[in-house]
């Protein structure tokens, strides 16, 4: 099966369906990725009940995705530098013409990594699923918590809080998290393994995936 594949800062508020989010950064710096994928869709409509996986970098680099979940028909919808407002932002385009049966999502790092409390994240990605239930309400949706590595670690106690905030909303609202994703990217010591990251030891190289898909495998399977 084939996946397809997919750069900072100004203060503003968006007002979206009655609710409110935080805006760090003008999200147009995404449109000609954004338009990209448009005119691909169009010139080779995705099939329906595909498995979607969207999100910032972290979903962007993953090249082995197709492989990965040969079993699957996959759309890489990633685009690195992403914030849980751009994926808002973009909703209409990346995610309402498709009509899959899972949705993969992992984004909220880098608001963090931006100065946003936890809290934005989690309010994100509450309003994501809203959306997705009000227009597709039979898709299954997978959250990947956001990751422990060694360029970030200094961030793990907000990216922690984070996690635990979506993870009890998940809990309460048919959500899958795949909680134990972070416990499998640490070191007996409690740190994150060097060995599963690229250079910039923020992005994971094939060894960091491997672990993500056998997390997601196991996921899709219950």
């Amino acid at each position: 099966m084939k996946t397809r594949l997919p750069f900072l800062p100004i203060l503003c508020l968006l007002f979206t369906t009655g609710n409110t989010y935080a805006q760090a950064a003008d999200p147009e710096r995404f449109a000609k990725t954004i338009e990209r994928w448009m005119q691909e869709d169009s010139k080779n409509p995705p099939p329906d009940g595909l498995s979607l996986f969207i999100g910032s970098s972290s979903i962007r680099m993953w090249s082995s995705l197709a492989d990965d979940f040969s079993e699957l028909e996959t759309l890489n919808r990633g685009f690195g530098g992403s914030w849980t407002n751009d994926v808002l932002y973009y909703f209409d385009k990346i995610v309402k013409p498709y009509s899959p049966s899972k949705i993969i999502f992992y984004c909220g790092e880098n608001d963090i990594a931006g100065g946003e409390s936890p809290e934005v994240p989690f309010e994100n990605f509450k309003i994501f699923v809203e959306r997705v239930r009000k227009l597709k309400p039979c898709t299954e949706i997978y959250y990947i918590p956001m990751k422990p590595s060694p360029k970030r670690w200094n961030l793990w106690p907000k990216y922690d809080k984070g996690n635990n905030l979506i993870r009890k909303y998940c809990e309460g609202n048919n959500v899958h998290y795949l909680h134990t994703i972070p416990q499998k990217m640490l070191n007996p010591n409690g740190e994150p393994n060097p060995d599963i990251f690229i250079k910039d030891m923020l992005h994971m190289n094939a060894e960091g995936y491997k672990i993500w898909a056998s997390e997601v495998h196991q996921a899709l399977k219950k």
